[in-house]
């Protein structure tokens, strides 16, 4: 059996980025919290943030949802401008930073980071470390 080398090579291609868009989130369905989310400390859009911050804090839309249920195995990750990724610890609940309160019941959650870099924009989403879904997408703030 003779296989055209054109064909063989382009299927290889096509199945090579298939499989690279399903590695990164690009196939699966959006990550399910079960309610509405946002950024609570930074808040959206907010500049100046301290490179020391220590943790990235959102805010949720009470505690009868997935999210709440399973709040320690999500993740933030940050992605700068400079397209350097930063993953953040374990979700935990945390008390009130006294940041935005936009919801009836409002539940707060962190996940802790090292070090920023100054003068760069990062833009937060919340999803799950087994990548099985695509981030919900949180916002962005900058340094």
């Amino acid at each position: 059996m003779l296989i055209r080398p054109t064909l063989f090579f382009g299927s290889l291609v096509v199945a090579s980025m298939l499989a690279l868009m399903r590695c990164n989130g690009g196939g699966g369905p959006l990550c399910n919290t079960g309610t509405s989310v946002q950024l609570a400390s930074p808040t959206q859009g907010q500049g100046g943030v301290s490179t020391t911050i220590g943790r990235v804090v959102i805010v949720a839309d009470g505690n009868a949802n997935n999210l709440y249920n399973t709040y320690n195995q999500w993740t933030i990750t940050l992605n700068d401008n400079a397209g350097q990724p930063w993953t953040g610890g374990s979700l935990g609940l945390v008390p009130d930073p006294g940041g935005p309160h936009p919801y009836p019941s409002d539940f707060f959650y962190a996940s802790s980071f090292a070090n920023l870099i100054p003068g760069r924009t990062y833009t937060a989403s919340l999803g799950q470390p087994n990548g099985a879904c695509q981030s919900v997408s949180l916002g962005s703030f900058s340094t």
